[in-house]
């Protein structure tokens, strides 16, 4: 493995735990509360639009194709409405 790719994935490993947590943080209050705030709704789409580029950087094509599901999810309820449930 070259030095470059090494230290992307160094840096995966650390950058996708924040992703990750962050977006299921969001989801832990979307059910708490039952209701999903637009600003949080657009932060985590960003979160997982990062996730999904880091995956594709570092050559994770399951984690790009996860992340690209969740972050489709995320802007069809911001551009066409709809609930967050189960």
């Amino acid at each position: 493995m070259n030095d470059l790719r090494e230290r992307l994935l160094q840096a995966f490993r650390i950058e996708h735990r924040d992703y990750i947590e962050g977006i299921g943080a969001f989801l832990d209050a979307a059910e708490r509360e039952g209701t999903v705030a637009p600003r949080a709704l657009d932060e985590m789409f960003r979160q997982a639009h990062s996730l999904k580029g880091a995956a594709r950087a570092v050559g994770l094509p399951a984690v790009e194709t996860v992340a690209h599901r969740v972050e489709t999810l995320f802007d069809r309820i911001r551009t066409v409405g709809g609930a967050l449930d189960a």
